[in-house]
């Protein structure tokens, strides 16, 4: 007999494992290969377009590692035009993601090739 559980494909970045009989318990994990460190460029979530202007700061409430900036709060904040995710400080959580009100934060195999110069953006932003 095959397993109660089976893995389904939820985004780009995660899966879930859920039971037939428990339709309210889900367990969502992605992987992370912790043998192969991040190149200082190398981002797992960018911030595009639509934050220009907008600037919410939800995500940076969401974000455990404090890794998205400028806050309210922070020199620069004011004269920047949009919040960075800062690619080394990052853990891929993607806590950020569902938070945004403007959609403006994708993975970066995700993001739309229109916006891809918001990659080095995000990564220029902290000198990386």
């Amino acid at each position: 007999m095959g397993e109660p559980w089976s893995l389904q494909p939820v985004s780009a970045f995660q899966n879930c494992l859920s039971s037939p009989g428990a339709a309210f318990v889900r367990l969502c994990y992605y992987h992370v290969e912790d043998s192969v460190p991040r190149r200082k460029s190398e981002m797992a979530f960018v911030i595009a377009e639509p934050c220009i202007g907008v600037k919410d700061a939800t995500c940076v409430q969401a974000c455990p590692v404090d890794c998205i900036h400028p806050k309210k709060d922070e020199p620069g904040f004011a004269a920047s035009d949009q919040l960075y995710i800062d690619p080394v400080e990052c853990i891929d959580c993607a806590a950020c993601v569902p938070v945004c009100p403007v959609k403006a934060i994708f993975v970066s195999f995700d993001l739309p090739k229109k916006w891809a110069s918001y990659e080095e953006k995000n990564a220029a932003h902290f000198g990386r």
